[in-house]
């Protein structure tokens, strides 16, 4: 109909999504200054301010020791990842993980089973890649609407050009706005048309 997971079906469309999971990201604990060889740190995710699950962090020179519980299995896991750093064009350097099935190299791991590993290795699609066109133009605009500090949502109408933004740029993001705007509005006719096709049968 239109929706997420319509349209052309990619060999990703049957697997679970990344957000159902467990994102462990260097970049967070990085940016935290959590990195340090010696360090035990005490990580833990959240949703709706409710603690969905935790996990123990020891670091070490070039990797990170992952300690768990896994209720479904009611024992303790030690996963040892490797991690390593590449220098960065503009100096400073980035980190990343070295995923334990395959060896790429990411920025985040996901615990859905028993243990972490890539997005790849764990058979997860990012949400985006189950949207149909019309859910895709309307995420986009959203993102344009938040960069020019509209208000959320296609139906609440147009803002104003943000103080301090070229006007270039505004009209730049503004006339890609209408665009992804034109397609989000034919699809909801599209998927409203279908509706009242099957509401007359």
């Amino acid at each position: 109909m239109g929706g997420r997971g319509s349209g052309r079906k990619p060999s990703n469309c049957g697997k679970s999504e990344t957000q159902h999971s467990l994102p462990l990201d260097i970049r967070k604990l990085a940016r935290q200054e959590l990195l340090m060889p010696g360090n035990a740190v005490s990580w833990q995710w959240l949703v709706n301010d409710q603690v969905v699950g935790s996990i123990s962090i020891l670091v070490e020179l070039d990797a990170l020791v992952l300690c768990y519980r896994r209720k479904s299995a009611a024992e303790d896991i030690r996963q040892r990842v490797r991690t390593h750093m590449t220098p960065c064009n503009l100096g400073g350097h980035r980190h990343w993980f070295t995923c334990p099935h395959c060896s790429r190299r990411v920025a985040i791991l996901y615990g859905p089973g028993m243990y972490f590993s890539c997005r790849h290795c764990c058979g997860l699609a990012y949400a985006s890649q189950k949207e149909g066109q019309g859910d895709r133009a309307t995420r986009q605009a959203d993102k344009i609407r938040k960069r020019l500090d509209w208000e959320a949502g296609i139906l609440n109408g147009d803002g104003g050009k943000p103080k301090g933004m070229h006007w270039k740029t505004f009209l730049q993001l503004k006339t890609r706005h209408d665009a992804l705007l034109q397609v989000s509005f034919r699809d909801i006719a599209r998927k409203l048309g279908f509706l009242d096709r099957l509401l007359a049968e």
